[in-house]
């Protein structure tokens, strides 16, 4: 799954990474701890122009609040319980299932979290900051597979979006039995044109490769979301193994 994740470029790196033309009005911020329900910026296909002229080509920045509210939704709480989707499922999920068809985004990250739960216990567990490894495909930056929605029940519209998940990525199954999707460069234009087969598109929809992702633990402070420095992914020490029947995982993830 997808419960946290980093956004720490300023917002004209975060428009050179992503080729995009800014349309967010200066509301990019850098982030070390993004929570359901921030707003954050995403990308997606330029609009067809006014007035019958053709559509340009490009993507666009903007900004929307994680936490997808379907268009048919009487209240925007719904949002809460929305923050991902099932990549299995999501074309034909009634939540879902429009926006899968016609309204699909990039989510620009650096990172993500994810918690080890030792023995699968429920408890909050061990945090760990899963990041790009290099991989000539994602550099510094990813991006998730996303969905929006505009909500236009209220006094303005809201633009929503939720994160895409799919099997564990390769080295990650410890974690969690999910992962985001990392949609690769080569791919982000396919996945975000409306006019794309969404029959298609689901080769994209797969776990991250083995060398794409690195991990390591950090401290418990990234539980809180008032925290959101950058010492939130500054890696720590586990305690030595076998202080949990031998359960610990190593220091890093490749």
């Amino acid at each position: 799954m997808c419960g946290r994740y980093t956004q720490k470029l300023a917002a004209d790196d975060l428009v050179a990474a992503m080729s995009a033309r800014d349309e967010t009005g200066g509301g990019v911020r850098e982030s070390y701890n993004v929570a359901p329900t921030s707003t954050m910026p995403i990308v997606v296909a330029q609009p067809p122009a006014a007035g019958g002229e053709p559509a340009p080509t490009g993507r666009v920045l903007r900004l929307a609040t994680w936490g997808l509210v379907p268009s048919w939704a009487k209240d925007r709480t719904i949002g809460t319980k929305m923050i991902n989707a099932r990549a299995e499922t999501a074309a034909t999920k009634p939540a879902f299932r429009a926006a899968f068809a016609a309204r699909r985004c990039l989510v620009p990250a650096t990172g993500f979290y994810e918690w080890f739960h030792p023995g699968g216990g429920s408890r909050r567990g061990q945090p760990f900051y899963i990041y790009p490894a290099g991989h000539p495909e994602t550099g510094g930056i990813f991006a998730f597979a996303g969905l929006y929605e505009v909500w236009r029940k209220g006094d303005t519209p809201l633009v929503t979006f939720t994160i895409l998940t799919t099997g564990a990525a390769e080295g990650l199954a410890f974690l969690h039995d999910r992962s985001p999707v990392i949609l690769p460069a080569s791919a982000w234009d396919r996945w975000i044109d409306p006019a794309a087969d969404p029959a298609g598109l689901a080769p994209l929809l797969r776990p991250a490769p083995g060398g794409v992702l690195a991990a390591h633990p950090v401290g418990a402070a990234v539980g809180n979301v008032r925290n959101k420095g950058p010492h939130l992914i500054d890696p720590v020490d586990l305690d030595p193994p076998g202080t949990v029947a031998g359960d610990r995982p190593g220091r890093s993830v490749r």
